[in-house]
Formats: structure tokens, sequence, C-alpha cells
């Protein structure tokens, strides 16, 4: 009979090791990821006709995103959003993503990164000046910029 009892309470010890292991498991798989966070960085006031390098940089709470999904940067020159260019980046190191880019004409530009890594989405955009756009003209695109109620306009992200 002691054998038994043994056997038994030894069968309902392992069985309750292993579902509390498993509802451990499930706990970490319900945790909400933590966001993405993409920085775009542009080199100051970018030259007409000249290579530039734009980047954007991605992090995840305090680690960087070597192992991104897809990164690609949409660039189009201000009010002509149906012009849009979408370049596909290259990763450099240390959660940055570039692209090299030559613009041929002066103005007042977008760039808009679209981010899909560790099961997020995100697309934030920046305002940019190439070549001789004034500062009055920067301070008006600032200003216009902050008016819109777009919901992309500085990190739209999702959940997929």
């Amino acid at each position: 009979m002691n054998k038994l009892l043994l056997s038994t309470f030894a069968l309902i010890a392992a069985l309750l090791l292993l579902s509390a292991c498993t509802a451990n498991n499930n706990q970490k798989n319900n945790e909400t990821p933590k966001m993405v966070n993409a920085e775009i960085m542009i080199p100051g006031r970018i030259p007409l006709n000249k290579e530039s390098v734009l980047s954007v940089k991605l992090s995840q709470g305090s680690d960087t995103v070597d192992d991104a999904d897809e990164v690609k940067f949409e660039i189009w020159k201000i009010n002509s959003k149906e012009d849009s260019k979408l370049i596909d980046a290259k990763h450099e190191k240390d959660g940055i993503y570039s692209i090299q880019q030559t613009f041929k004409e002066d103005g007042l530009y977008y760039i808009q990164t679209h981010v899909t890594a560790r099961g997020l989405h995100v697309m934030p955009k920046k305002q940019f000046a190439v070549g001789t756009a004034t500062e009055e003209e920067l301070e008006k695109l600032e200003k216009e910029s902050q008016k819109q109620d777009e919901p992309n306009d500085n990190s739209g992200s999702h959940h997929h």
C-alpha cells in the first residue's frame, strides 16, 4: 500500500510540475511585445546632385534591432506624394539601416520609413530640405505638418 501511495503522490507531483511549466510558457507568449522604435536620421541640409546617406535606427527597449523583416524608405517632394519612390534599405550595423540617394531638385521633401520587425510595423515620417530651400520654407513646412491630423505623422504602428 505504501508503494501505491508513493506512486500516486509522485504522479500528482509530476503533473503539477508540468502544468506549472506550461502555464509559465503561455504567460510569456501572451505578453505584449515592446514597441519597435524607428529614428530617422538625416545629415542636416542635403546638397543637390550629390549622393547622401539617409538612415533609420531601430531599437526595441534597450536592444538594437538587427533582424528586421523589411525596411523601406519612401521619399517624396512636398505636395507630390503620388510621385513617391520606395527604396529597400540595407542593414549596416547596430540597428542602423540606410539608403544612398541623390536629389536632382531643390525643395522640401518627406521621408517615411516602412519597418516590419518582430511582429510589428512602424512608419515614422520626417520632413527635410534639399539644396537651397530657405529657413522660411522649412518653418512653413513644420507649421503645416503640426496642423495636419495624419495618422502616420511620426510613429504610426500596429500589431500583426
